[in-house]
This record gives structure tokens, sequence and C-alpha cells, in this order.
């Protein structure tokens, strides 16, 4: 079958389509949640989050569109089918908005009654699964019932996510249609200072770097493997630092942490990347360039952005003075979102690194049962293999290292792809959300235009950051160059002078964090990653989403 058009030549980026309908459909490259090639099992459970959206379509109205996921040579494409004729889709959209609006009424009591209790006891399923001690037919039904829970877990997140987001949306659309000019982000300011659970992180890291502050050995060790290694590819182990003066009482302050955020620490939306359970020498490194460079305090900063968020609604409120239904309507919208606009990232804490996490470790844990029968060479080979296909190994073992090997050597072709934007029919022409943002485009060689997320002015050296195996080589006063970031990204941005990310809105994960962390940030640059050359000096404007080359 032939591309249609929007796609790349077949030589390029070769298209299978998998049914008939998707050449007519158009589909846009996710490269904000994952935008390097994924491998096998990562391609499976990209499709699962994918399905998860199509629930409250039902749930909330019956309403008949769908949002459908497909992976082309690694690399994960989004489509959405309204699936009602052209002439109703505006009724559609319009219908679907009140649902979206009257959910956030709601939202609080949802998520804390009924969402986060069911995350909480479906986390634990899966990270219950005794991998090693059940019989095989037992092991294999528990790994398709993780599969059923993650599948959950994801309803939930599409589900909960509906009312934050339009809350935000309202709250910004009120702001700007007060403050005249008001730059792209400003608006978000009003939620900011607020105490969650990435604040909570953020104060646990804290902690731990004090804890290892108080031990001189663990100290010194930390320093010496920043300064020896900067970027960080010889890793302290928690099993060294345990053998250490005062390294035991430190070691029980990190596996508390551990417990608690553990599943933290994923760069995107890809079972390649470890949490910081799996793989504590990542948060470790985090903590020795706090000890060398040590951050502004957590709650000081948290208290003087709650300060500035009740400033500027102050300023609205005098703006407002003498239209009493105008500063009733503001007022409502605005306690609403302090409670429940923290949610656009608090469920990604809970959902998306939890269920990544959790299936990530569980997928590890039966690879490695599959390396002791000789199935495979290590217990990460897992990730080369389709979710059916470790199903038939746990009840079937047979030996699949020649298969690994040659799906290891096909995802390297893969990730040097450069994959299309857009692949299928011609993307409809629409409105740009605060999510994704607008394409700005610049007419001066040295400047690269995105969205003003979080306000301020600063210079420093890019710092080009693809993946969290990149984190050890950002240093105070850097400004991150990346594809996008996420709530794991929090230990470094107490670092940096500023972000700059290739997507996002004020509203994208990027955006929202960096707000929380007082970083000036531009998201939605488009290329800054292949633009910006790593250490170029550079001057970004979080308001007016300008970037200097300098």
């Amino acid at each position: 079958m032939t591309l249609a058009a929007g796609a790349r030549p077949a030589d390029d980026f070769p298209i299978e389509w998998e049914e008939p309908a998707d050449p007519g459909r158009s589909w846009a490259w996710d490269d904000m949640h994952m935008p390097f090639a994924l491998r096998p099992l990562a391609q499976d459970y990209t499709r699962t989050l994918g399905a998860g959206f199509n629930l409250c379509y039902e749930i909330f109205g019956g309403f008949p569109q769908r949002t459908l996921v497909r992976t082309w040579n690694g690399y994960a494409y989004f489509a959405h089918d309204a699936n009602v004729p052209e002439a109703e889709r505006e009724a559609l959209n319009k219908r679907w908005l009140r649902v979206m609006r009257d959910r956030a009424d709601v939202t609080a009591a949802y998520w804390a009654d009924e969402v986060l209790p069911e995350v909480r006891a479906l986390e634990r399923a899966i990270r219950t699964v005794d991998v090693e001690g059940l019989p095989a037919e037992e092991l294999a039904e528990a790994w398709d019932a993780a599969w059923t829970a993650i599948a959950r877990m994801w309803q939930l997140h599409f589900c909960i996510i509906l009312g934050p987001y339009t809350i935000l949306e309202e709250l910004a659309d009120l702001y700007e249609a007060t403050v005249t000019g008001a730059a792209p982000g400003e608006s978000l300011r009003l939620i900011q200072g607020v105490r969650h659970e990435l604040f909570e992180t953020e104060v646990g890291v804290e902690r731990l770097t004090a804890a290892a502050d108080r031990s001189p050995a663990v100290r010194r060790r930390l320093l010496e493997a920043t300064t020896d290694d900067p970027a960080g590819h010889r890793a302290v182990e928690r099993t060294e630092l345990a053998t250490l003066d005062g390294g035991a009482a430190f070691v029980a302050q990190l596996d508390g942490f551990l417990a608690e955020h553990g599943h933290m620490g994923q760069g995107f939306d890809d079972l390649g990347n470890p949490s910081w359970g799996e793989e504590p020498a990542i948060l470790l490194a985090e903590i020795g360039r706090r000890l060398a460079e040590p951050p502004a305090d957590a709650e000081a900063r948290r208290t003087r952005l709650a300060a500035e968020a009740d400033q500027l609604a102050d300023t609205v409120r005098e703006r407002l003075r003498g239209r009493p239904e105008e500063r009733e309507r503001f007022e409502t919208v605005l306690a609403l979102s302090r409670e429940v606009g923290p949610l656009t990232e608090v469920h990604n804490y809970w959902i998306d690194r939890m269920a990544q996490a959790r299936i990530r470790a569980l997928s590890i844990r039966v690879g490695a049962r599959l390396a002791a029968v000789s199935c495979l060479d290590a217990p990460d080979d897992v990730l080369y293999l389709h979710r059916p296909e470790i199903r038939e190994l746990i009840e079937h073992p047979a030996d699949r290292r020649a298969l690994v090997a040659e799906r290891r050597a096909i995802h390297a072709r893969q990730a040097a792809l450069k994959p299309p934007a857009f692949v299928g029919a011609p993307r409809r022409s629409s409105e740009p959300d605060r999510f994704d943002g607008a394409a700005r485009v610049s007419d001066e060689a040295d400047v690269l235009l995105g969205t003003g997320a979080s306000a301020g002015i600063v210079r420093g050296p890019a710092r080009v950051t693809l993946s969290p195996a990149d984190f050890g080589r950002i240093r105070a006063g850097d400004v991150i160059v990346c594809p996008s970031s996420n709530p794991s990204w929090v230990p470094v941005f107490t670092l940096a002078a500023g972000l700059v990310t290739n997507t996002g809105g004020i509203l994208s994960h990027a955006a929202v964090v960096a707000r929380e962390f007082g970083l000036p940030a531009v998201v939605g640059v488009g290329d800054a990653t292949t633009r910006i050359a790593d250490g170029r000096e550079v001057e970004i404007d979080g308001t007016t989403g300008s970037v200097r080359l300098l």
C-alpha cells in the first residue's frame, strides 16, 4: 500500500499500514513523551498507554471519538478519529468541552476517593508478583494480569486529567482577557507554590543530601565521583556506600526515600528508562552534584513563589474592581485551579512514572528468570521481545538469544532515523492548544523562538541533554536544552539556570515543573537540541519565548 500525502517516501521511513483506514488518518509523532526509538516491549507499552484515552469518551457521555496509536520503525504515532460527519464535529467538540469542564468540579473527590486508592492497589499487585517462586503457568497468568493493571492505570490517567487541564485553560483565558498583553505563561503563575508530591520529592532529596553531608566518608565518596567522573559514567553504588563509616545510616535513609519515591527517575515514557528504585546510582549522582553545588532551599523558593502568586491574584482583583460578576467568576476559577490544577503533574508522579516503573521492574525480573534458563543472555534482553512472546517463553522456555541480537541491531538502526512529524493524511488545521503550543519561526539567524513558559532572563552555557544519562554533565548555571521533560527531572532543575525544550506549550510537563522551580523556560522551540551546540552560550527570555545564540 502506498503512503498518503504527508508521509515520507518508503525508503526513508517505510510504513506498513495496519488498517485500511490508516492512510486516511493524520498521524502525529509523539516526540514530547517518546522522542527516541522504542524497543519492542516499549512499543507494546505505548500501545497500552494510548488505548487508555478511550474509556473516558465512553463513560462520560458515550462519545464516538477515539484516539489511536501505532508504532512505525520504533516511533510512536497518534491519531484522533471523531467518528462523526464533518458537519457534526463542531457540536461534538463543544459537548466534549462541557463534559471536561464539569469534571473539574468533581476532580478533587474523584482523585482522593477513587483514582488514587485504585492506583495504589494496582501498583501493589504488580510489585508483589512472586516472579521467582510461581510455577510457570501461574507466572504467565500474573504477567497478563499485570498488563491488564497497567491498562487500567492509564484509563484512570486520562479520566483524571480532563478537569485539571480544562480549568487551567479557563483560568488562562480569564487572566489574558483581564490583563491585556499578558505573556503566555504568566497566568499559570497564579497556581505556583503549592505543596504536593513533587515538592515533597525535592525535600526528600534535600534531606538525603544533608544526610550525606553529615557523614564525611559518604560525602567524600560522592564528591570524588562527581569530581573524577563529571559525566557520571562510573556510578557510586548503594552497596559500596553501606560499607563506609556512617554509610549504613545514610543507606537506610536512602532506602526509605526510594520506598516512597523510587518510581521516579525515568526521562521519558520509554520502558528502556530505569527508575531510581531500580538503579539508585542515578539518584546518588544527583546527590553528589548537590554536595558540590548546593541549590537554593526548596521551602524558601516555594514560599516566595506562593507569595508571588498571591500578589498576581491581587493585581487581577484590582483590575476587576467594580465588576462584581467577573470578580466572582475569577475567584471561583482561581480557587478550583489551585485545588486541582497541580494534578496536571501530580498525576504524572502517581500514574505515568509509577506504571512505567512497576511494569519495567516486573519485566526485568521475568527477564532474569528467563536468562537463568538460557532463554536470554541478560535480564534486560526481555525488552527486545513482545509481550505475547514473553508469556510464551515463561510457559515454554526456548533460546531466543539470536532473535534478541537481531532486534538489538534493528533498534540501533531505528535510533539513527529522523522520524517525520506527521504521516498519513495531511494534518487538519486547528488552533494550537496550551499543552502542545504553537510553532514560531524567527527571521534572525541567531534567534530561536518558542513559547515563554516560565518568566526570567538568564545567560549560560547550553547543556544539550537527551536523557537522564546526560544529567551528570549539568552544572550550576547551565541552560538545559532537551526534547522535553517530566517530574523525574526535578533534581537537575534545582541546579540549572534555565530550560529550553523542543516540544510543548505553557501546560506541558516541562513548563509546569519549570514554573514550580522558578526556572526560566522557553518551550516548543522545535529543533533546539539540533540547532544549539552543546556548550554554546545562550540567553533565554522565559517571558517572550526567545533563545539568543551568543
